[in-house]
């Protein structure tokens, strides 16, 4: 026994099955959708925490200490200045967590001048590098 269909019933199976196979495929492509105001507040507020980073790092390096320890290394701060606006955001974030790490054991007597001085040569060696490898 043959089951025919009529060419009517055929179109509209064909349509349904395509109908209910691809509406799952489409809610879920609407719900990734960004809003255009998410955007903005994304990208504000990764600007605002580069600003942050770089603000802390600017400090770090504009401190006396700071100033006469790479004095005695000859690495000119105009040159770490513009070293450090050129890093990225994952290598500036980086930084600025260790400098402030740095700048909380200096003030708590944990590190000597001396100390000091060695972990600045290494911090502004580690940037010009950084740099030189991301050109």
């Amino acid at each position: 026994m043959t089951f025919r269909l009529l060419p009517l019933a055929r179109t509209f199976l064909v349509c349904s099955l395509v109908v209910v196979l691809i509406s799952p495929q489409i809610v879920s492509a609407q719900n990734k959708v960004v809003q255009p105001s998410e955007l903005k507040s994304a990208i504000a507020r990764s600007a605002a925490t580069r600003q942050k980073n770089l603000d802390q790092v600017r400090t770090f390096f504009s401190s006396k200490p700071i100033q006469t320890a790479l004095s005695t290394t000859g690495i000119g701060g105009e040159r770490l200045e513009r070293s450090v606006s050129s890093l990225s955001d994952a290598d500036l974030a980086k930084l600025a967590e260790r400098t402030q790490r740095i700048q909380n054991d200096f003030a708590a007597g944990a590190l000597s001048t001396q100390e000091l001085t060695y972990i600045v040569i290494a911090l502004a060696a580690a940037v010009l590098v950084l740099v030189v490898v991301a050109a």
